[in-house]
This record gives C-alpha cells, structure tokens and sequence, in this order.
C-alpha cells in the first residue's frame, strides 16, 4: 500500500493550461471512444462511460487543432480475436464514434478519422502517413481515450520510443480525467490504470491531472 501511495503521489499535481500550448503545434489524439468501449458489447465498461463527460469538454476546448481519433474496428475473423472476444465489428454500432464526440469540434479539415485493426493504433498505415508528413509541424501530442492499460498505454509508448530512435523533443501529455480502463475478472481497474500511468510517467510522457 506504501508502494502504491508512493506511486499516486508521483502522478498527482500537475495542471495544464491549454492557453500556454502553441494550437497550431498541438494535436488531440482520442483512442478507442467508440461504443463498444463506452456502452454496448462485451468490452464496454462504465468506468470508461465515467470520462466522456471530460474527453467531450477537452475536444471543445481545442476546437480548431489538429485531431487523430482511433476508432477500433474489426473484421469477424480478425486475428486479435484470439485474445479478445468479438467486438466492434466494422459497419456495427460498436465501432461508431460515441455520439457525444460526434459533434461540430470533431470536424475540420486537419482532423483524421483512423479505423484501426488491432491495439495500437501507431501501426497503422494511415497514422504513419500522418505523422511522416506532421513531424516538422506538431511538438505537442495530448493523448486521451480508453483503455489506459492496452491501447492508449501501446500508442504512447510506440510514440514516445519512436521520437527517442529520431532523437526528436516531443511533448506528449496524457491527462488523467481523459484516459481510463476497465473492471473485469483478475483486471483490477484502479490497479490497471494507475500501473499504466505509472509506466508512460517513467518512459518520459507527463501525467496531468487535468488540461484546463
């Protein structure tokens, strides 16, 4: 219990203004905010429902900013099915976009919709190609989304190792209020999240508490 304290005072403390980020070098990344995380299907989970409220406000607040949104999206035969149980089928309701993020700050000509095939979203096609051409442009990456432990946890640390191998000073930032996993069987949410967090805070990314 020391150990874990020790941990959450590690992570606790730190706020971030928005007003200080340069928009124009900034991009909002939302992983997985898709129904079957958030309200239906077998990997839905209330705890991830907990953060739309706070993902919704942050994409408000950076209206007008470069966005990457990560919807999952599976074949009935995909492979990653040998490891997880079926879920967001593309074309089903679970792979839709949750309605609350469906809105007017979601849209704009910098904004990429990537529907992604397995857990991390940095090994897709589309996202190479974005980052390839936004390398030069963008220095900040906020990073949101479910679940903290697997598919945020994979593309931040993919994101992180690869600006390290190009020896490139990135920013990226995951808010605590944005990002969040589940309850289930021996998946202890809070023990999950806080350990996920934990391991991105010593690999260089900063853990906020909030982004106002």
């Amino acid at each position: 219990m020391e150990a874990l304290k020790k941990i959450e005072n590690d992570l606790t403390g730190k706020t971030i203004d928005l007003s200080e980020i340069d928009k124009d070098k900034t991009v909002l990344i939302v992983v997985d905010m898709v129904n079957g995380f958030v309200y239906s299907g077998p990997l839905s989970s209330p705890r991830v429902a907990g953060i739309v409220k706070n993902i919704a406000e942050l994409n408000e607040k950076t209206k007008g900013f470069k966005k990457v949104f990560f919807l999952d999206s599976h074949e009935e035969n995909s492979e990653e099915f040998g490891s997880f149980p079926q879920h967001c089928i593309k074309g089903s309701n679970e792979a839709e976009l949750i309605p609350e993020l469906k809105t007017e700050f979601s849209l704009g000509p910098e904004t990429l919709y990537i529907h992604k095939n397995s857990t991390n979203g940095f090994n897709t096609v589309e996202f190479q190609k974005w980052l390839e051409e936004n390398i030069d442009k963008v220095d900040n990456y906020i990073i949101t989304g479910c679940v903290t432990d697997i598919c945020v946890l994979q593309f931040a640390l993919s994101l992180k190792a690869y600006f390290n191998q190009v020896n490139r000073n990135k920013r990226i930032i995951v808010p605590k209020d944005c990002v969040e996993t589940y309850d289930g069987g021996s998946h202890d949410g809070y023990l999950m999240n806080l350990f996920a967090l934990y391991n991105m805070h010593t690999s260089g990314i900063e853990i906020a508490d909030k982004i106002n």
